[in-house]
């Protein structure tokens, strides 16, 4: 079951990579640049070609630009992100990747997360394993905080406040090295990967990490999720299953 789904989701992440590198790697076309927020036309060339192309299936798909009248996470549903660091990608820095992810019943069920500027690309499907290209991927085995990477970062719509951010430093001052890449799903990727131990942000919406959580859990790891401060927002907690409970 899903497996069409599965090979469908990698060939379109697939062609919108390589139609991005070819026309928007240099000049994604930044269209507004407000605040924390930034909109290229990148974004919804890559928007237009995925929702196209997935439609077909006849699963509803929320994603980052579009209307997302109707959400539930507990539905059946393709969960994408057309361009995950696009500012990144607007500023030439190489980590941003193509998204695609399919939840059901609020499991993830398939991941694919293509890097825009390498032949990284990595996959899940339910019950089969993650993948880095050809090869499986597994969580890393650190089991104290104080020896674990974290990765993490600050969502564009999250509280910036003293207390906030205060939290944030008592937080992260337990563990080893911190990494920011400002791409939720390659974090969540290299998680699964095992180059990092734990993912954590807060207020983050769920296209940004829908399909990385695909792998991690694929990967042997395991999440948490909390409704945040939207309907798309959750508080996202993932890592390998001796640190869950030490986030």
């Amino acid at each position: 079951m899903f497996l069409e789904e599965f090979e469908l989701a990698k060939n379109i992440a697939a062609d919108t990579a390589k139609m991005l590198n070819k026309k928007y790697l240099s000049n994604p076309g930044i269209i507004s640049s407000k605040e924390k927020d930034i909109k290229t036309e990148a974004d919804m060339v890559a928007h237009e070609y995925i929702y196209e192309n997935l439609s077909n299936t006849g699963i509803p798909i929320i994603s980052e630009e579009g209307d997302n009248e109707k959400f539930n996470l507990a539905d059946r549903q393709w969960i994408i992100d057309p361009i995950d660091g696009t500012l990144n990608l607007s500023r030439g820095f190489g980590m941003s990747a193509v998204s695609i992810s399919l939840w059901d019943g609020g499991v993830p069920i398939l991941g694919v997360v293509h890097h825009l500027f390498s032949n990284e690309v990595f996959t899940s499907f339910h019950h089969r394993g993650a993948y880095k290209n050809d090869h499986r991927i597994s969580v890393s085995t650190i089991k104290q905080k104080n020896e674990a990477i974290l990765a993490t970062g600050f969502p564009s719509g999250r509280d910036y406040s003293r207390d906030s951010l205060n939290n944030f430093i008592m937080n992260v001052q337990a563990y080893k090295k911190i990494r920011m890449l400002g791409s939720a799903a390659l974090m969540l990727a290299y998680v699964a990967c095992g180059y990092f131990d734990v993912y954590h942000e807060a207020d983050i919406y769920i296209w940004d990490v829908a399909a990385g959580l695909a792998l991690v859990s694929a990967a042997g790891g395991t999440y948490a999720i909390q409704t945040g401060s939207s309907i798309f927002k959750y508080n996202v907690k993932a890592s390998n299953k001796f640190l869950i409970d030490k986030i």
